[in-house]
């Protein structure tokens, strides 16, 4: 692990044990800057988001797909005075950008590293009986920040606090201010402690072994507001469109737990019992195990249920317990 602004010996000090509000770094997580005047039309023909609806008091979010509608990443985007920024996992953000960039000769976009730029944060709570509800709020407030809705974003010096849902938020900060922030008292926690909530509310990312597998609804993509099916032509839009208008789509992303210590990597097998037999169902997207409960978010048949026995393909092959989703995805 190695960033501008976080040292190995901060990474080494953050802790899982947390109670009540905290906040995360997320040295995984990076941005791209997206300049030029064709910057908005660009993005506008390459994304599944409607960037007609971005305003400087909300963000999107939205997936970059290749011609056959599977997903090179999924992102969240806001805009400056005059840049648009995209904020995402560094595996898929790296994919999109490297095809965002080999059309992009032909537009008048421009593309720069937000890495020397911005430090990228996760803010979010932990229930126990001795925190309040309010915890989280309060702390944002601590940083400078009104506390946004789900879905619109705050601003303060320079950064932007996103919120991802009522009490799980994203924060991108000019560097300096990180390396600053990382100095003061404030209970920060192991960037396990943001997966697990992340994963918790439904919410996903590509990892490199999965760039390219699934089309957006797999990710539950259209239940999450990250598909515009009003806005027109985008790369992939025929095979999205098709999902929705026509069926045919028969894999969604579901969260399962389990007691167990291991933490399976992107990609593992999922297997289903069918009488005395088992068969692989689906692969796990994330992963994220805190004090042997682990946590993931997999891509399974949609007509999977809490009577279907459910295990990890390993050797210890521990059983995963269906939960329900935060959202519907009729």
């Amino acid at each position: 692990m190695h960033t501008s602004w976080l040292t190995a010996e901060q990474y080494a000090s953050l802790s899982t044990q947390v109670q009540g509000a905290f906040i995360a770094p997320l040295p995984a997580f990076d941005s791209v800057l997206i300049g030029g005047v064709d910057n908005h039309k660009y993005l506008q023909g390459q994304t599944t988001c409607d960037l007609d609806q971005l305003t400087d008091d909300d963000f999107l979010h939205g997936a970059h797909c290749d011609a056959k509608g599977k997903m090179w990443s999924q992102f969240y985007l806001a805009k400056t005075a005059d840049q648009l920024i995209a904020l995402a996992f560094r595996d898929e953000l790296s994919a999109s950008l490297a095809q965002w960039k080999k059309f992009g000769v032909f537009s008048k976009v421009s593309f720069e590293a937000g890495q020397p730029h911005f430090a990228v944060f996760g803010l979010g709570g932990t229930a126990s009986p001795n925190t309040d509800a309010n915890d989280v709020a309060q702390l944002i407030i601590h940083l400078g920040f009104n506390v946004p809705e789900p879905g619109r974003l705050s601003r303060h010096n320079g950064a932007m606090l996103l919120a991802l849902a009522q009490d799980h938020f994203l924060l991108m900060m000019p560097l300096e201010d990180a390396r600053q922030l990382m100095q003061q008292a404030l209970p920060f926690a192991a960037p396990t402690a943001w997966l697990v909530q992340h994963i918790k509310h439904g919410f996903s990312y590509l990892e490199q072994g999965l760039i390219g597998e699934f089309v957006p609804q797999m990710l539950n993509l259209q239940a999450l507001d990250a598909i515009s099916f009003t806005k027109g032509c985008y790369i992939g839009q025929e095979t999205v469109a098709r999902l929705k208008y026509r069926g045919g789509n028969k894999r969604a992303a579901f969260i399962l737990t389990a007691d167990t210590d291991e933490t399976p990597a992107a990609g593992s097998d999922i297997e289903i019992q069918l009488g005395e037999n088992w068969r692989r169902s689906g692969q796990v997207v994330n992963a994220a195990n805190i004090h042997n409960q682990l946590w993931l978010i997999a891509v399974l048949p949609n007509d999977i249920t809490p009577a279907d026995s459910l295990r990890l393909s390993s050797d210890s092959a521990p059983a995963l317990r269906l939960m329900p989703l935060p959202y519907s995805l009729n």
